[in-house]
Protein backbone atom coordinates (compact mmCIF):
# COMPACT_ATOMS: atom_id res chain seq x y z
CA UNK A 1 0.00 0.00 0.00
CA UNK A 2 1.22 3.42 -0.53
CA UNK A 3 1.59 5.58 2.67
CA UNK A 4 2.14 9.39 3.19
CA UNK A 5 5.74 9.22 4.41
CA UNK A 6 6.73 8.22 0.48
CA UNK A 7 6.29 12.09 0.03
CA UNK A 8 6.30 13.95 2.90
CA UNK A 9 7.29 13.94 6.59
CA UNK A 10 6.70 15.69 9.85
CA UNK A 11 9.58 17.30 11.50
CA UNK A 12 8.33 20.01 14.17
CA UNK A 13 5.98 20.60 16.60
CA UNK A 14 5.19 23.62 18.81
CA UNK A 15 2.34 24.50 21.36
CA UNK A 16 1.54 28.14 22.93
CA UNK A 17 1.33 28.74 26.52
CA UNK A 18 -2.50 28.56 27.90
CA UNK A 19 -4.67 31.50 27.03
CA UNK A 20 -8.32 32.52 27.45
CA UNK A 21 -10.94 32.19 25.20
CA UNK A 22 -14.86 32.58 25.76
CA UNK A 23 -18.02 30.90 23.80
CA UNK A 24 -20.77 32.43 23.05
CA UNK A 25 -21.82 31.89 26.36
CA UNK A 26 -19.29 33.56 27.98
CA UNK A 27 -17.91 30.44 29.44
CA UNK A 28 -14.42 30.49 29.86
CA UNK A 29 -12.14 28.13 28.77
CA UNK A 30 -8.27 27.94 28.67
CA UNK A 31 -6.40 26.91 25.25
CA UNK A 32 -3.58 26.16 23.85
CA UNK A 33 -2.82 26.62 20.33
CA UNK A 34 -0.35 24.87 18.11
CA UNK A 35 1.29 23.94 14.80
CA UNK A 36 3.06 20.96 12.96
CA UNK A 37 5.61 21.44 10.42
CA UNK A 38 6.17 18.72 7.71
CA UNK A 39 8.98 18.66 4.54
CA UNK A 40 7.50 17.68 1.53
CA UNK A 41 8.88 16.11 -1.10
CA UNK A 42 7.09 17.58 -4.25
CA UNK A 43 5.86 20.37 -5.64
CA UNK A 44 3.48 23.30 -3.35
CA UNK A 45 0.85 21.60 -5.12
CA UNK A 46 0.59 18.72 -3.28
CA UNK A 47 -2.39 19.72 -0.56
CA UNK A 48 -1.86 17.86 2.88
CA UNK A 49 -4.07 17.33 5.54
CA UNK A 50 -3.46 16.54 9.68
CA UNK A 51 -6.13 14.69 11.87
CA UNK A 52 -4.98 15.55 15.59
CA UNK A 53 -6.47 12.83 18.00
CA UNK A 54 -6.77 14.43 21.91
CA UNK A 55 -6.62 12.15 24.36
CA UNK A 56 -8.44 12.55 28.15
CA UNK A 57 -8.18 10.54 31.01
CA UNK A 58 -11.86 9.53 31.45
CA UNK A 59 -10.54 7.45 28.21
CA UNK A 60 -12.44 9.54 25.50
CA UNK A 61 -11.17 10.78 22.57
CA UNK A 62 -11.33 13.87 20.47
CA UNK A 63 -10.36 14.46 16.73
CA UNK A 64 -9.91 17.14 14.33
CA UNK A 65 -9.00 17.22 11.12
CA UNK A 66 -6.71 20.82 9.97
CA UNK A 67 -4.94 22.18 7.17
CA UNK A 68 -1.85 23.43 6.24
CA UNK A 69 -0.52 25.73 3.95
CA UNK A 70 2.80 26.18 1.99
CA UNK A 71 5.85 27.93 2.74
CA UNK A 72 9.27 28.38 0.92
CA UNK A 73 10.67 25.74 -1.15
CA UNK A 74 11.26 24.98 -5.16
CA UNK A 75 9.58 22.99 -7.44
CA UNK A 76 10.11 19.40 -6.80
CA UNK A 77 10.09 20.07 -3.06
CA UNK A 78 8.79 22.84 0.11
CA UNK A 79 7.76 23.02 3.52
CA UNK A 80 4.19 23.05 5.03
CA UNK A 81 2.72 24.75 8.17
CA UNK A 82 -0.90 23.58 9.77
CA UNK A 83 -2.52 26.30 10.15
CA UNK A 84 -3.36 27.13 13.98
CA UNK A 85 -4.73 23.48 16.13
CA UNK A 86 -6.74 24.30 19.21
CA UNK A 87 -6.55 21.87 22.14
CA UNK A 88 -8.07 22.47 25.45
CA UNK A 89 -6.00 21.15 27.93
CA UNK A 90 -8.16 20.09 30.91
CA UNK A 91 -12.05 19.38 30.27
CA UNK A 92 -14.13 19.87 32.24
CA UNK A 93 -16.17 16.50 32.56
CA UNK A 94 -13.50 14.52 30.63
CA UNK A 95 -10.12 15.39 32.63
CA UNK A 96 -6.63 15.96 31.61
CA UNK A 97 -5.18 15.77 28.00
CA UNK A 98 -2.72 12.92 28.49
CA UNK A 99 -1.86 12.53 24.93
CA UNK A 100 -2.37 14.50 21.49
CA UNK A 101 -1.39 12.15 18.54
CA UNK A 102 -2.05 13.24 14.82
CA UNK A 103 -1.55 11.56 11.67
CA UNK A 104 -2.22 13.37 7.84
CA UNK A 105 -3.30 12.89 4.32
CA UNK A 106 -1.86 13.73 1.13
CA UNK A 107 -3.29 15.05 -2.04
CA UNK A 108 -1.92 13.66 -5.25
CA UNK A 109 -2.96 12.57 -8.40
CA UNK A 110 -6.91 12.72 -7.39
CA UNK A 111 -6.40 10.60 -4.39
CA UNK A 112 -5.84 11.04 -0.69
CA UNK A 113 -3.02 8.59 0.79
CA UNK A 114 -2.63 8.42 4.34
CA UNK A 115 0.51 8.06 6.25
CA UNK A 116 1.11 4.62 7.94
CA UNK A 117 2.11 5.98 11.58
CA UNK A 118 0.33 8.32 14.32
CA UNK A 119 2.88 10.55 15.92
CA UNK A 120 2.39 11.94 19.13
CA UNK A 121 2.12 15.90 18.61
CA UNK A 122 2.74 16.60 22.64
CA UNK A 123 2.51 13.57 25.54
CA UNK A 124 0.80 14.25 28.84
CA UNK A 125 3.39 15.86 30.23
CA UNK A 126 4.07 18.25 28.18
CA UNK A 127 0.85 20.26 29.16
CA UNK A 128 2.05 21.10 32.57
CA UNK A 129 4.58 23.18 31.46
CA UNK A 130 3.09 26.75 31.24
CA UNK A 131 5.70 28.34 28.61
CA UNK A 132 6.01 27.47 24.80
CA UNK A 133 6.54 23.96 24.14
CA UNK A 134 8.81 22.45 21.38
CA UNK A 135 8.92 19.07 20.27
CA UNK A 136 11.21 17.28 17.33
CA UNK A 137 8.73 14.67 15.45
CA UNK A 138 10.28 10.99 15.09
CA UNK A 139 8.70 7.57 15.17
CA UNK A 140 9.26 7.05 18.68
CA UNK A 141 6.17 5.55 20.14
CA UNK A 142 4.31 6.06 17.11
CA UNK A 143 1.18 3.78 16.11
CA UNK A 144 -0.05 2.41 13.19
CA UNK A 145 -2.98 4.65 11.67
CA UNK A 146 -6.05 3.38 11.01
CA UNK A 147 -7.66 6.93 9.66
CA UNK A 148 -9.05 6.54 6.21
CA UNK A 149 -10.56 8.72 3.46
CA UNK A 150 -12.92 8.43 0.38
CA UNK A 151 -13.34 9.48 -2.77
CA UNK A 152 -16.73 9.66 -4.76
CA UNK A 153 -17.22 8.66 -8.94
CA UNK A 154 -16.46 11.54 -10.36
CA UNK A 155 -18.02 10.57 -13.44
CA UNK A 156 -21.34 9.38 -11.49
CA UNK A 157 -21.07 13.03 -10.14
CA UNK A 158 -21.19 14.59 -14.14
CA UNK A 159 -23.81 11.92 -14.86
CA UNK A 160 -26.35 12.64 -11.95
CA UNK A 161 -26.10 16.77 -12.44
CA UNK A 162 -27.02 15.83 -16.24
CA UNK A 163 -29.72 13.70 -15.31
CA UNK A 164 -31.32 16.18 -12.05
CA UNK A 165 -30.98 19.25 -14.60
CA UNK A 166 -33.45 17.49 -17.40
CA UNK A 167 -35.42 15.85 -14.68
CA UNK A 168 -35.99 18.56 -12.00
CA UNK A 169 -38.93 16.16 -10.60
CA UNK A 170 -36.76 13.79 -9.76
CA UNK A 171 -35.09 16.19 -6.62
CA UNK A 172 -38.51 15.42 -4.90
CA UNK A 173 -37.35 18.82 -3.28
CA UNK A 174 -39.82 19.53 0.39
CA UNK A 175 -39.13 23.16 1.54
CA UNK A 176 -38.93 22.76 5.59
CA UNK A 177 -39.52 25.62 8.08
CA UNK A 178 -39.06 25.70 11.73
CA UNK A 179 -42.01 28.28 12.30
CA UNK A 180 -40.36 28.53 15.65
CA UNK A 181 -42.02 25.97 16.72
CA UNK A 182 -40.48 21.66 17.01
CA UNK A 183 -44.00 20.59 16.72
CA UNK A 184 -45.25 22.62 13.63
CA UNK A 185 -45.71 19.76 10.79
CA UNK A 186 -43.29 21.80 8.81
CA UNK A 187 -40.53 21.53 11.03
CA UNK A 188 -37.65 19.60 10.49
CA UNK A 189 -36.99 17.56 13.47
CA UNK A 190 -40.25 15.56 12.91
CA UNK A 191 -38.52 14.61 9.19
CA UNK A 192 -34.97 14.12 10.80
CA UNK A 193 -36.28 11.48 13.31
CA UNK A 194 -38.26 9.70 11.26
CA UNK A 195 -35.14 9.17 8.70
CA UNK A 196 -33.07 8.26 11.84
CA UNK A 197 -35.71 5.00 12.47
CA UNK A 198 -36.08 4.16 8.80
CA UNK A 199 -32.00 3.86 9.09
CA UNK A 200 -32.62 1.16 11.84
CA UNK A 201 -35.46 -0.53 10.16
CA UNK A 202 -33.01 -0.73 7.16
CA UNK A 203 -30.53 -2.54 9.17
CA UNK A 204 -32.98 -5.01 10.45
CA UNK A 205 -34.72 -5.92 7.55
CA UNK A 206 -32.94 -4.88 3.96
CA UNK A 207 -28.73 -5.14 5.38
CA UNK A 208 -27.49 -4.64 2.13
CA UNK A 209 -28.96 -1.28 1.27
CA UNK A 210 -27.12 1.57 2.56
CA UNK A 211 -28.52 2.82 6.01
CA UNK A 212 -25.23 5.12 7.07
CA UNK A 213 -26.04 8.45 8.64
CA UNK A 214 -23.88 11.08 7.80
CA UNK A 215 -24.33 14.39 9.66
CA UNK A 216 -22.54 17.42 8.83
CA UNK A 217 -23.78 20.30 10.74
CA UNK A 218 -22.63 23.28 12.46
CA UNK A 219 -23.53 22.37 15.92
CA UNK A 220 -25.79 18.98 17.25
CA UNK A 221 -25.91 20.10 20.48
CA UNK A 222 -29.47 18.61 20.99
CA UNK A 223 -30.49 15.90 23.11
CA UNK A 224 -33.35 14.57 21.17
CA UNK A 225 -30.77 13.94 18.38
CA UNK A 226 -28.18 12.56 20.23
CA UNK A 227 -29.81 10.08 21.98
CA UNK A 228 -31.09 9.03 18.74
CA UNK A 229 -28.20 8.66 16.97
CA UNK A 230 -26.53 6.99 19.88
CA UNK A 231 -29.58 4.25 19.81
CA UNK A 232 -28.85 4.32 15.76
CA UNK A 233 -25.23 3.57 16.28
CA UNK A 234 -26.29 0.92 18.78
CA UNK A 235 -28.39 -1.41 16.65
CA UNK A 236 -26.09 -1.17 13.55
CA UNK A 237 -26.45 1.69 11.49
CA UNK A 238 -22.87 3.40 10.40
CA UNK A 239 -22.89 7.03 12.17
CA UNK A 240 -20.02 9.45 11.03
CA UNK A 241 -20.88 13.21 12.88
CA UNK A 242 -18.73 16.46 11.22
CA UNK A 243 -18.95 19.69 12.98
CA UNK A 244 -17.19 22.95 13.80
CA UNK A 245 -14.22 22.63 16.12
CA UNK A 246 -15.29 25.27 18.71
CA UNK A 247 -19.12 23.66 18.98
CA UNK A 248 -17.10 20.62 20.29
CA UNK A 249 -14.40 22.09 22.10
CA UNK A 250 -15.86 25.30 23.63
CA UNK A 251 -18.36 23.71 25.91
CA UNK A 252 -19.61 21.93 28.97
CA UNK A 253 -22.57 20.30 26.99
CA UNK A 254 -23.81 17.27 28.45
CA UNK A 255 -25.04 16.56 24.87
CA UNK A 256 -21.79 16.89 23.43
CA UNK A 257 -20.20 14.43 26.45
CA UNK A 258 -22.90 11.69 25.50
CA UNK A 259 -21.75 11.79 21.65
CA UNK A 260 -17.80 11.84 22.68
CA UNK A 261 -18.81 8.73 24.75
CA UNK A 262 -20.97 6.94 22.66
CA UNK A 263 -18.93 5.62 19.69
CA UNK A 264 -19.99 6.95 17.25
CA UNK A 265 -17.03 8.78 14.45
CA UNK A 266 -17.38 12.24 15.54
CA UNK A 267 -15.06 15.05 13.93
CA UNK A 268 -14.41 18.73 13.95
CA UNK A 269 -13.38 20.53 11.50
CA UNK A 270 -10.73 23.23 12.32
CA UNK A 271 -11.61 25.74 9.74
CA UNK A 272 -9.16 28.72 10.41
CA UNK A 273 -7.79 31.59 7.93
CA UNK A 274 -5.25 34.70 7.56
CA UNK A 275 -7.30 36.08 4.85
CA UNK A 276 -7.99 39.69 5.59
CA UNK A 277 -11.62 39.29 3.95
CA UNK A 278 -13.40 37.21 6.39
CA UNK A 279 -15.32 39.69 8.93
CA UNK A 280 -15.21 37.46 12.20
CA UNK A 281 -14.12 33.87 12.43
CA UNK A 282 -14.35 31.06 9.50
CA UNK A 283 -15.80 27.81 10.54
CA UNK A 284 -17.25 24.86 9.39
CA UNK A 285 -21.17 26.12 8.42
CA UNK A 286 -22.34 23.48 6.50
CA UNK A 287 -25.54 22.13 7.15
CA UNK A 288 -26.77 18.96 5.54
CA UNK A 289 -27.58 15.30 6.58
CA UNK A 290 -27.62 12.27 4.74
CA UNK A 291 -29.65 9.10 5.32
CA UNK A 292 -28.77 5.89 3.57
CA UNK A 293 -28.51 6.14 -0.31
CA UNK A 294 -31.72 8.53 -1.23
CA UNK A 295 -32.92 11.25 1.40
CA UNK A 296 -30.91 14.34 2.15
CA UNK A 297 -31.64 17.29 4.14
CA UNK A 298 -30.02 21.16 3.84
CA UNK A 299 -31.07 24.18 5.35
CA UNK A 300 -30.36 27.57 7.19
CA UNK A 301 -30.62 25.95 11.02
CA UNK A 302 -27.81 23.70 13.58
CA UNK A 303 -29.65 20.84 15.31
CA UNK A 304 -29.98 22.63 18.53
CA UNK A 305 -33.79 22.37 18.61
CA UNK A 306 -33.14 22.45 22.36
CA UNK A 307 -31.77 25.73 22.56
CA UNK A 308 -33.19 27.75 19.82
CA UNK A 309 -36.42 26.21 18.99
CA UNK A 310 -37.98 29.39 18.54
CA UNK A 311 -35.79 30.36 15.47
CA UNK A 312 -37.39 30.98 12.43
CA UNK A 313 -35.08 29.08 9.87
CA UNK A 314 -35.78 27.57 6.12
CA UNK A 315 -34.44 24.55 4.27
CA UNK A 316 -35.12 21.92 1.84
CA UNK A 317 -35.30 17.78 2.04
CA UNK A 318 -34.68 15.67 -1.55
CA UNK A 319 -35.73 12.25 -2.26
CA UNK A 320 -32.59 11.63 -4.79
CA UNK A 321 -30.10 9.53 -5.34
CA UNK A 322 -28.34 12.20 -7.10
CA UNK A 323 -28.46 14.92 -4.53
CA UNK A 324 -27.43 12.33 -1.94
CA UNK A 325 -24.18 11.56 -4.30
CA UNK A 326 -23.12 15.67 -4.52
CA UNK A 327 -23.24 15.75 -0.93
CA UNK A 328 -21.27 12.58 -0.14
CA UNK A 329 -18.45 14.39 -2.29
CA UNK A 330 -18.51 17.00 0.15
CA UNK A 331 -19.03 15.32 3.47
CA UNK A 332 -16.06 13.01 2.11
CA UNK A 333 -13.84 15.91 1.22
CA UNK A 334 -14.49 18.00 4.52
CA UNK A 335 -13.17 14.30 6.36
CA UNK A 336 -10.17 14.89 4.51
CA UNK A 337 -10.41 13.07 1.06
CA UNK A 338 -10.06 14.83 -2.93
CA UNK A 339 -13.50 16.96 -3.72
CA UNK A 340 -14.23 15.74 -7.15
CA UNK A 341 -14.75 18.22 -9.69
CA UNK A 342 -17.27 17.86 -12.42
CA UNK A 343 -19.42 20.47 -14.54
CA UNK A 344 -22.20 22.67 -14.17
CA UNK A 345 -24.13 25.08 -15.92
CA UNK A 346 -25.12 28.29 -14.11
CA UNK A 347 -28.41 28.85 -15.90
CA UNK A 348 -29.67 25.14 -15.06
CA UNK A 349 -32.55 24.59 -13.02
CA UNK A 350 -30.78 22.65 -9.62
CA UNK A 351 -27.44 23.78 -8.85
CA UNK A 352 -25.66 22.29 -4.70
CA UNK A 353 -23.18 24.68 -4.81
CA UNK A 354 -20.32 24.80 -1.90
CA UNK A 355 -17.50 27.04 -0.80
CA UNK A 356 -14.33 25.05 -1.59
CA UNK A 357 -16.38 22.82 -4.30
CA UNK A 358 -14.80 22.01 -7.57
CA UNK A 359 -18.03 22.73 -9.70
CA UNK A 360 -16.96 24.13 -12.76
CA UNK A 361 -18.41 26.06 -16.08
CA UNK A 362 -17.48 25.34 -19.56
CA UNK A 363 -14.95 28.08 -19.34
CA UNK A 364 -12.74 25.94 -16.84
CA UNK A 365 -13.33 28.86 -13.50
CA UNK A 366 -15.34 27.09 -10.60
CA UNK A 367 -18.71 28.46 -9.88
CA UNK A 368 -19.10 28.58 -6.42
CA UNK A 369 -21.64 29.84 -3.87
CA UNK A 370 -20.88 33.75 -4.01
CA UNK A 371 -20.95 33.44 -8.07
CA UNK A 372 -24.54 32.34 -8.02
CA UNK A 373 -25.69 34.84 -5.35
CA UNK A 374 -24.23 37.80 -7.90
CA UNK A 375 -25.37 36.03 -10.86
CA UNK A 376 -28.39 35.87 -10.09
CA UNK A 377 -29.25 39.12 -8.57
CA UNK A 378 -27.78 40.18 -11.68
CA UNK A 379 -30.25 38.31 -13.57
CA UNK A 380 -33.12 39.63 -12.05
CA UNK A 381 -35.68 40.72 -13.66
CA UNK A 382 -39.01 41.72 -11.35
CA UNK A 383 -38.61 41.20 -7.94
CA UNK A 384 -36.05 39.89 -5.38
CA UNK A 385 -37.26 38.74 -1.79
CA UNK A 386 -34.62 38.90 0.59
CA UNK A 387 -34.73 37.21 4.14
CA UNK A 388 -31.24 37.17 5.69
CA UNK A 389 -29.76 36.43 9.04
CA UNK A 390 -27.25 39.52 8.03
CA UNK A 391 -26.28 40.79 5.02
CA UNK A 392 -22.42 42.12 4.06
CA UNK A 393 -20.14 43.55 1.58
CA UNK A 394 -20.23 40.30 0.13
CA UNK A 395 -17.54 40.58 -3.11
CA UNK A 396 -17.24 38.36 -6.31
CA UNK A 397 -14.17 37.51 -8.59
CA UNK A 398 -14.16 41.26 -9.46
CA UNK A 399 -14.40 43.25 -6.14
CA UNK A 400 -18.36 43.60 -7.19
CA UNK A 401 -20.59 43.73 -3.89
CA UNK A 402 -23.99 42.23 -3.55
CA UNK A 403 -24.70 45.50 -2.36
CA UNK A 404 -23.93 47.33 -5.58
CA UNK A 405 -25.55 44.18 -7.53
CA UNK A 406 -28.83 44.83 -5.01
CA UNK A 407 -28.79 48.18 -5.71
CA UNK A 408 -28.20 47.89 -9.46
CA UNK A 409 -31.20 45.73 -9.71
CA UNK A 410 -33.19 48.47 -7.92
CA UNK A 411 -32.19 51.16 -10.17
CA UNK A 412 -33.14 49.10 -13.25
CA UNK A 413 -36.67 48.51 -12.27
CA UNK A 414 -36.45 45.38 -9.99
CA UNK A 415 -38.12 45.23 -6.58
CA UNK A 416 -36.43 44.22 -3.83
CA UNK A 417 -37.33 43.49 -0.05
CA UNK A 418 -35.17 42.55 2.78
CA UNK A 419 -35.60 41.16 5.42
CA UNK A 420 -33.01 41.10 7.99
CA UNK A 421 -32.22 40.25 11.91
CA UNK A 422 -32.97 43.16 13.54
CA UNK A 423 -30.32 42.33 16.07
CA UNK A 424 -27.69 41.78 13.80
CA UNK A 425 -28.24 44.76 11.80
CA UNK A 426 -26.57 47.51 14.00
CA UNK A 427 -22.84 47.89 15.08
CA UNK A 428 -22.01 47.18 18.30
CA UNK A 429 -21.75 44.47 20.62
CA UNK A 430 -25.08 42.29 20.13
CA UNK A 431 -24.54 40.46 23.52
CA UNK A 432 -24.65 43.71 25.50
CA UNK A 433 -28.01 44.46 27.42
CA UNK A 434 -30.27 47.23 25.48
CA UNK A 435 -33.69 48.52 26.13
CA UNK A 436 -35.69 48.50 22.68
CA UNK A 437 -35.36 52.26 22.18
CA UNK A 438 -31.56 52.17 22.77
CA UNK A 439 -31.01 49.47 20.29
CA UNK A 440 -32.61 52.10 17.90
CA UNK A 441 -30.33 54.30 18.25
CA UNK A 442 -27.18 52.09 17.17
CA UNK A 443 -25.89 52.76 13.81
CA UNK A 444 -26.66 51.09 11.15
CA UNK A 445 -23.59 48.18 9.87
CA UNK A 446 -22.32 49.84 6.51
CA UNK A 447 -23.47 47.54 4.22
CA UNK A 448 -27.43 48.21 5.85
CA UNK A 449 -27.07 52.05 5.63
CA UNK A 450 -25.72 51.92 2.13
CA UNK A 451 -29.43 49.62 0.92
CA UNK A 452 -31.01 52.12 3.19
CA UNK A 453 -29.62 55.08 1.46
CA UNK A 454 -30.19 53.82 -1.68
CA UNK A 455 -34.28 53.48 -1.29
CA UNK A 456 -34.46 49.72 -0.66
CA UNK A 457 -37.07 48.50 1.32
CA UNK A 458 -35.92 47.09 5.09
CA UNK A 459 -37.61 45.15 7.58
CA UNK A 460 -35.95 44.80 10.65
CA UNK A 461 -37.54 41.90 12.43
CA UNK A 462 -37.54 41.29 16.61
CA UNK A 463 -39.18 39.43 18.55
CA UNK A 464 -42.96 40.01 19.93
CA UNK A 465 -41.43 40.28 23.65
CA UNK A 466 -38.52 42.77 25.28
CA UNK A 467 -36.00 41.24 26.39
CA UNK A 468 -32.71 42.17 28.22
CA UNK A 469 -30.46 41.02 25.42
CA UNK A 470 -33.16 42.18 22.28
CA UNK A 471 -33.77 39.34 20.48
CA UNK A 472 -35.00 38.58 16.76
CA UNK A 473 -35.95 34.88 15.25
CA UNK A 474 -34.69 35.11 12.06
CA UNK A 475 -32.19 32.73 11.13
CA UNK A 476 -32.81 32.18 7.22
CA UNK A 477 -30.54 32.74 4.36
CA UNK A 478 -33.21 32.51 1.54
CA UNK A 479 -34.10 34.64 -1.55
CA UNK A 480 -36.67 34.04 -4.31
CA UNK A 481 -35.99 35.58 -6.91
CA UNK A 482 -39.05 37.13 -10.01
CA UNK A 483 -41.22 34.58 -8.00
CA UNK A 484 -39.53 30.96 -8.95
CA UNK A 485 -35.59 30.99 -8.27
CA UNK A 486 -34.92 30.10 -4.87
CA UNK A 487 -31.85 30.39 -3.17
CA UNK A 488 -31.18 29.03 0.30
CA UNK A 489 -28.51 26.64 2.66
CA UNK A 490 -26.32 27.47 5.33
CA UNK A 491 -24.40 30.26 3.59
CA UNK A 492 -24.59 33.91 4.77
CA UNK A 493 -24.21 36.87 2.21
CA UNK A 494 -20.74 38.28 3.75
CA UNK A 495 -17.04 37.26 3.30
CA UNK A 496 -16.67 35.30 5.82
CA UNK A 497 -18.70 32.77 4.43
CA UNK A 498 -16.68 32.33 1.00
CA UNK A 499 -13.96 31.19 3.36
CA UNK A 500 -15.66 28.97 5.30
CA UNK A 501 -16.95 25.43 5.12
CA UNK A 502 -20.95 26.52 3.14
CA UNK A 503 -23.78 25.34 1.05
CA UNK A 504 -25.93 26.94 -1.03
CA UNK A 505 -29.06 25.55 -3.16
CA UNK A 506 -30.01 27.38 -6.29
CA UNK A 507 -33.49 25.66 -7.76
CA UNK A 508 -35.73 27.14 -10.60
CA UNK A 509 -39.18 25.72 -8.66
CA UNK A 510 -42.22 28.39 -8.73
CA UNK A 511 -43.69 25.82 -5.85
CA UNK A 512 -41.43 26.09 -3.43
CA UNK A 513 -40.72 29.96 -4.41
CA UNK A 514 -44.68 30.43 -3.77
CA UNK A 515 -43.64 28.44 0.31
CA UNK A 516 -40.74 30.80 0.56
CA UNK A 517 -42.58 33.94 -0.01
CA UNK A 518 -45.94 32.99 2.04
CA UNK A 519 -43.01 32.27 5.03
CA UNK A 520 -41.81 35.96 4.49
CA UNK A 521 -45.17 36.97 5.08
CA UNK A 522 -45.98 34.82 7.84
CA UNK A 523 -42.77 36.67 9.55
CA UNK A 524 -43.57 39.87 8.90
CA UNK A 525 -47.08 39.60 10.03
CA UNK A 526 -46.31 37.75 13.30
CA UNK A 527 -43.16 39.64 14.69
CA UNK A 528 -42.27 43.17 15.34
CA UNK A 529 -41.33 45.09 12.11
CA UNK A 530 -39.34 48.01 12.23
CA UNK A 531 -39.22 49.46 8.69
CA UNK A 532 -35.93 51.53 8.27
CA UNK A 533 -36.43 52.31 4.37
CA UNK A 534 -40.29 52.72 3.40
CA UNK A 535 -39.81 52.45 -0.09
CA UNK A 536 -42.54 49.16 -0.04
Amino acid sequence: MEYAEQYAAPTEAWMSPPYPRRNEFRELFYLRWGRIRFRVDWGAGMNLKVVLKVFHEDGTFEQYLAHTDPLGGDWNRHWRETRDLFIHPQALHQGRVTCVKFSYILHLHERSIPSRLEYIFMDGHEFGSEGEVRRHITEEWATPNPYRTHEVDADQLQRDVDWMNHHVESLRLVPKFTKGQAWHPYHPKRYIHDLIDTMIWRRQTDPARPCGIKVCVDCVDDGDFIRHLTHAHRSGVPVQVIVDWRKMTLTNSSNYLALKRSGIELLGEVCTTRDPLAEVATDMHNKFIIFGDEDAIVGSFNITFDRWGSNWESGMTFRSFGVCRLLDNIFQSVRGGVIRRYGVDPMSPFNLLYTFGRTAMLNGKYYRPHHAILAEIQRARHSIHLCLFLIGELRGEHGESVVDALIAAKNRGVYVRIILNGHLAWEGDPARERSMPEELQRPLLPAVRRLQEAGIAIALVYGVHDRPVPYSPVHSKQCVIDEQIVIDGSFNWYNTSVLSHDLLVVVNHRDAARLYLQEAQQILDGFRVVWISLAR
